[in-house]
């Protein structure tokens, strides 16, 4: 009966371990492809087919600085009249990642270079940049409102401090539920009153 109980014992203690295993498992592979999605471009169109961006310096007036846009890669050449997704280089206090309209899409015929001008959709003047191919992050397919400030935040190194602050709450909390106060017995309390 005893070696019977014993092998129960091991039993529930292997089932115990795979369970927690399948669990762990499990939440580290939602939060990667949650992290991919929201922060890690290049990973989520190989995944996905799809990215998303916030957090820019720079929308078009249709969009809000808040958004957070979903985006898929189309090809550059036909992206005039689509609002688009681009790391703009090399035009100084401008540069940052930024999404504005296509108005045309142009070629430099002495260099070759595709290129388009981008402007804000209720204005008809472009800006002064030449968004090339290899600036483009991707065409908005998808706009949700206000879940680029919470993707923002976190992606910002400031919210490492939230973080730390919040896994030292949490393993606080875990500290002290976990933590049994001493029992008193009757003896105990008959003589702290004398």
């Amino acid at each position: 009966m005893k070696q019977e109980n014993n092998h129960e014992t091991k039993k529930e203690k292997v089932v115990d371990i795979l369970a927690r295993t399948g669990i762990s498992a499990l939440i580290v592979a939602i939060l990667f492809f949650v992290i991919s999605f929201l922060y890690i471009p290049s990973i989520s169109y190989s995944i996905y087919t799809i990215a998303s961006f916030s957090g820019l310096s720079g929308v078009d007036s249709s969009l809000n600085a808040n958004d957070l846009l979903i985006t898929e890669k189309r090809d550059f050449t036909e992206s005039q009249g689509d609002i688009i997704v681009f790391d703009l280089k090399g035009y100084g206090d401008s540069n940052g990642m930024m999404a504005y309209r296509c108005f045309a899409v142009r070629e430099d015929h002495e260099t070759g270079l595709v290129y388009c001008l981008v402007g804000s959709t209720d204005s008809s003047i472009s800006y002064p940049w030449k968004v090339t191919e290899d600036m483009y992050r991707g065409t908005v397919t998808v706009r949700i409102s206000g879940m680029g400030a919470i993707t923002g935040f976190f992606a910002n190194p400031l919210s490492l401090i939230f973080w730390v602050v919040a896994g030292a709450s949490v393993a606080g909390i875990i500290i002290i539920v976990k933590h049994k106060p001493k029992e008193i017995s009757k003896g105990d309390v008959k003589e702290s009153k004398k």
